[in-house]
């Protein structure tokens, strides 16, 4: 991979991580703190233009104008980010509606709702099997472990975490102090957590939540939150962003792109 082509991935991969965070601060509960992080200024306007070139990055990766200006007005924070503008206690008894005083199952087969209604679809394997993926990737904190209600943000917020291991393996691939093998790891690491995780219960909570009546910040979360699974699932099937941090096998050829994530 060239000097340019590592620069542009940690740019992309940089703003992929600030919307992951984004959206792990929004999706926890209101109580829990984390919300200034979603609704400081400063950290908007940065967002919003990680976003825009996120989605002016999409048009190049395989041709792909869908994700232009005119084909994926969703994938933009802007109105969320109004709707953000709201008094704390609105939004947070929007967020009650909706995740608490509504919800008799959990989105997510790995999540904890508030109401403890998970306890009884005894998700102790679906649970363990998480954390034994959390794991293998080394997360460096026994608090992220599943076992929290907000664990929907937890999932967002460990993908984040995944970007960001990444995004340091490429600088010290490029400084030599670690193979390329393990780059290609952590990038593969992100592909296999979005696969079998994030893209199997974020498209239903994000149809849920466009159809909430309540409409407001939610309804546009909804929204932006399909438009981002669509960004995400292109860029994980970038298959050459992958295959130019390791030889082939035989060192002639770059591997074939694998089939897209479910």
């Amino acid at each position: 991979m060239c000097d340019e082509c590592r620069a542009d991935a940690d740019v992309l991969d940089a703003g992929r991580e600030r919307i992951y965070e984004f959206l792990a601060a929004i999706l926890s509960h209101p109580d829990s703190g984390t919300w200034g992080r979603a609704t400081d200024p400063k950290a908007q306007m940065e967002d919003e233009a990680a976003v825009d070139a996120l989605r002016e990055g999409a048009t190049t990766w395989g041709g792909a104008p869908e994700f232009g200006p005119a084909g994926a007005p969703d994938l933009d924070l802007r109105s969320l980010v109004v709707e953000l503008c709201q008094p704390l206690a609105h939004l947070k008894a929007d967020y009650d509606r909706f995740f608490v005083k509504s919800r008799l199952n959990s989105h997510s087969p790995l999540e904890m709702d508030h109401k403890g209604a998970w306890r009884k679809r005894r998700p102790e394997r679906a649970v363990e099997e998480l954390r034994r993926e959390y794991e293998a990737a080394d997360c460096p904190d026994r608090e992220w472990m599943p076992g929290r209600e907000d664990h929907a943000a937890r999932e967002l917020g460990f993908m984040a975490w995944l970007i960001a291991r990444s995004r340091i393996q490429r600088r010290l691939v490029c400084l030599g102090g670690a193979p390329a093998a393990s780059l290609r790891g952590c990038d593969l690491a992100q592909r296999h957590f979005f696969g079998h995780h994030l893209a199997g219960w974020l498209p239903d909570l994000a149809s849920e939540l466009k159809e909430f009546e309540g409409g407001g910040c939610l309804e546009e979360l909804g929204r932006f939150l399909a438009a981002w699974i669509n960004l995400e699932r292109r860029y994980l099937d970038a298959e050459s962003r992958f295959a130019e941090t390791m030889p082939s096998p035989r060192g002639t050829s770059t591997p074939r792109p694998q089939a897209a994530l479910a």
